[in-house]
């Protein structure tokens, strides 16, 4: 059975796929403790913005990562979460409500830089950059976040 730290989001693969500095060194970190996976909207939203002589690399990259469907399942629990969010006046991106749903079923932390386009609630997400681990959770109409 394969062991799954974490879900790492769009911009985590576009920085290591660019090879910012830190980019390597976190996925390194992460791979210690399990394989990484993205999501299969990951892959969508790294070929949109893929340059021409990047696709082999960035092939190459997303190969060697766990690749996770969008399962039924999946895009079950990515609605739901979207319409409560939109019940509190919170909207974000379906594809990141997917990546946010991805990481929930299979009960890791999403890894990302854009920490505020995810206030899912019960999400864990850790900062790529700085390595800061959030708990989402509801609080009234809003989100906090919690240093976990």
């Amino acid at each position: 059975m394969v062991t799954i730290s974490c879900v790492i989001d769009s911009d985590i693969a576009v920085d290591f796929l660019r090879r910012r500095e830190y980019a390597p060194l976190l996925l390194r970190e992460w791979s210690e403790k399990g394989r990484i996976a993205v999501s299969t909207l990951t892959h969508f939203e790294v070929f949109q913005g893929m340059r021409p002589n990047e696709e082999e690399f960035t092939r190459d990259f997303l190969a060697s990562l766990v690749s996770l469907d969008a399962t039924v399942s999946i895009t079950q629990s990515a609605g739901t979460v979207a319409h409560n969010l939109l019940t509190r006046g919170i909207s974000i991106g379906t594809a990141d409500v997917i990546i946010a749903a991805t990481a929930l079923e299979v009960g890791v932390p999403l890894i990302t830089n854009n920490v505020r386009h995810f206030s899912v609630p019960g999400l864990t997400i850790v900062h790529g950059k700085g390595g800061d681990s959030f708990q989402i959770r509801e609080r009234r109409h809003r989100y906090s976040a919690r240093k976990s």
